[in-house]
């Protein structure tokens, strides 16, 4: 009954943030496709400026959901979706070995100081690949668990192929990203798609948030069953 509580919560208040966008898009609305034009001026240096500031600040633990609706603004949902993943692959690749080589001391002492992230550590177990999965699709911030698991004893090809679990999350982002820029452009009378369009997207828009937030909390009740020491995701 929580649980379904919970998702309730998180869907009415991003249909609350949208109607505010939305109230608000008459100023926003009328900056957005400035700012579009602004970077398709950029060309090739707006995706490579992004990826290297999605790198840098994701890795000083700038939640990266922030990085994603905004590459949704600028860049639309396809292309911005597409980079973000690209760039999520990227960083964690980047910052596994930056925290295994020089940050190895400092991530565990922080680890052994919080208990509660016990599952991270169970990530070196042979259900590793399956934890990691996880650990990216429930709360837990990319740039951190690129950090931890890095400065743990997982292994890397698990490690690199559990990053499958940042797509529905990036999508999702994204898509609100996209999508935010669309209402705020239509209440500036400054959108170019049709009803019919707008309308998809919408609808897109609010199955795609149904079934990360239900993804999510599924994959956060299988970390605190890890986190009691009774997996329920464990092979008997």
């Amino acid at each position: 009954m929580s649980h379904t509580i919970n998702i309730v919560t998180k869907i009415l208040v991003i249909i609350a943030l949208i109607v505010a966008i939305g109230f608000g898009g008459r100023y926003f609305g009328e900056m957005i496709p400035e700012f579009e034009n602004w970077v398709n001026r950029i060309g090739i240096w707006g995706p490579f400026v992004f990826i290297v500031l999605f790198i840098i600040l994701t890795g000083f633990q700038l939640p990266e959901s922030v990085l994603a609706v905004a590459a949704g603004v600028a860049f639309g949902l396809g292309k911005g979706f597409a980079l973000v993943v690209l760039v999520n692959f990227l960083g964690a690749i980047v910052w596994f070995w930056i925290a295994r080589w020089f940050l190895r001391k400092f991530v565990t002492r922080f680890l052994r100081k919080h208990p509660k992230l016990s599952a991270i550590e169970q990530a070196t177990t042979d259900e590793g690949f399956k934890l990691m999965v996880l650990l990216r699709l429930g709360p837990f911030s990319y740039g951190f668990l690129n950090l931890a698991l890095g400065a743990s004893d997982s292994k890397f090809k698990p490690y690199l192929f559990s990053l499958a679990g940042v797509i529905p999350g990036n999508f999702a982002t994204v898509y609100f990203g996209s999508m935010a820029a669309h209402v705020a452009k239509r209440a500036a009378h400054a959108d170019n798609l049709s009803d019919a369009h707008f309308a998809i997207m919408g609808f897109g828009f609010a199955v795609t948030v149904i079934v990360v937030i239900i993804v999510t909390h599924v994959a956060r009740h299988a970390l605190k069953a890890y986190e009691l020491g009774t997996p329920s995701t464990r092979t008997q």
